[in-house]
């Protein structure tokens, strides 16, 4: 004898559905491996393009404005201006307070001026000029001076330092940057020309 198959003239199969909090669990899961993915994403964003990044200060030149014609210099105010540049690597302004530049003479600063505060646009270079006037005849006492002079180069030495900040990921992450650019040169006594100019930079991100 054949057992029925199932009809009017037995039970039928229904199929089987799995629980609802199998399926929450489920989701909740789904949602979970989502979300870790989407932050493992925006972090890799946070540390590659939105990473605060060193900016570059470069020294273009060192030169005198208006030199005079004479090489004496007991009664002369020299014009040195130092012509800087600063790019900004990062996806973000780089906002910068009022530059400070000084002229040394023998570790001894003979001038000092500032320079106007900025911004520096993502991924873009400014260019600033600031001019320090320096008063020779205040080194005319100096021994060493007029040997220089008698020689016919005086070495001078420039600090040019710029404090800033830059703010990425919508000001979550601000980080402050001062650069600083110390250069040598020689101010020929015959021609008042800049030669042999040698610059450092350094930089700290805090």
């Amino acid at each position: 004898m054949i057992p029925p198959t199932g009809g009017a003239m037995g039970p039928t199969t229904a199929a089987v559905k799995p629980p609802s909090s199998l399926r929450l669990r489920c989701a909740l899961i789904s949602c979970g491996i989502v979300t870790i993915l989407a932050a493992a994403a925006l972090l890799a964003v946070a540390l590659t393009v939105f990473r605060v990044r060193e900016p570059v200060m470069t020294m273009n030149s060192i030169s005198l404005d208006d030199p005079p014609p004479s090489p004496e210099l007991r009664t002369t105010t020299l014009a040195v201006v130092a012509d800087v540049s600063v790019r900004n690597p990062n996806a973000a302004s780089l906002v910068y307070d009022a530059t400070e530049t000084s002229v040394y003479y023998r570790s001894r600063r003979v001038g000092e001026a500032r320079g106007p505060p900025g911004t520096a646009p993502a991924r873009r270079t400014v260019r600033m000029n600031v001019t320090v006037g320096v008063a020779a005849g205040e080194l005319i006492g100096d021994p060493a001076f007029l040997g220089d002079v008698a020689a016919g180069a005086v070495a001078v030495a420039t600090a040019t330092r710029v404090r800033g900040r830059v703010a990425v990921l919508g000001g979550m992450v601000r980080r402050r940057v001062v650069l600083e650019m110390n250069c040598t040169a020689s101010i020929s006594v015959a021609d008042m020309a800049i030669r042999d100019q040698s610059c450092q930079q350094r930089v700290w991100l805090r």
